[in-house]
């Protein structure tokens, strides 16, 4: 008897294996596929670090005409793009205090980057005017870059507060 339940046991467990193995794929006839996407929006995002340049009051130097006033102040700007992105500038108008004008000849612009994804920049002063090329990047994460505002007051010009709006836009290239 204990070989014919040796046998008989063997049996059965060759027709489990049997079974299992003809069910399994049978389970695996009928496959479906998923498909899966991500959309990645389009993000350009673009902060400065004050939002007024300030030449103050500084008194003009000693000696007329041809030796004017320079004055500079800097705008720190940061870019984050996941694209390549452009950085403009416009303005609204020259310097006014409603009467005189400051003409944008007078001020004007640089800009400069120590990052390695800032692909462009204005090494030599640029005066402001409508979607003037700041600087061009490739896409990344705060990306630094500064503007360097330089203003030329002369001895004619008349004392006051003189004003201007600029807007900065960062765009996709």
């Amino acid at each position: 008897m204990g070989k014919r339940m040796r046998v008989l046991g063997m049996l059965g467990a060759a027709a489990l294996l049997l079974v299992f193995l003809l069910v399994a794929p049978a389970q695996a006839a009928n496959p479906e596929n998923v498909n899966v996407s991500a959309t990645v929006a389009e993000a350009l995002r673009l902060t400065v670090s004050k939002n007024t340049v300030n030449f103050g009051g500084s008194l003009l130097p000693d000696g007329g005409p041809g030796s004017d006033g320079v004055y500079t102040d800097t705008l720190g700007a940061t870019v984050s793009a996941n694209r390549p992105w452009r950085l403009e500038v416009d303005k609204t108008g020259d310097l006014t205090d409603g009467t005189y004008t400051i003409p944008s000849s007078r001020l004007t612009f640089t800009s400069s980057s120590g990052d390695s994804r800032v692909t462009a920049v204005q090494s030599s002063n640029t005066e402001f005017g409508t979607d003037v090329m700041v600087a061009e990047g490739n896409r990344g994460g705060n990306i630094n870059l500064s503007v360097n505002y330089r203003i030329d007051i002369e001895w004619e010009d008349p004392p006051s507060t003189y004003t201007a709006t600029h807007i900065y836009t960062v765009v996709g290239r």
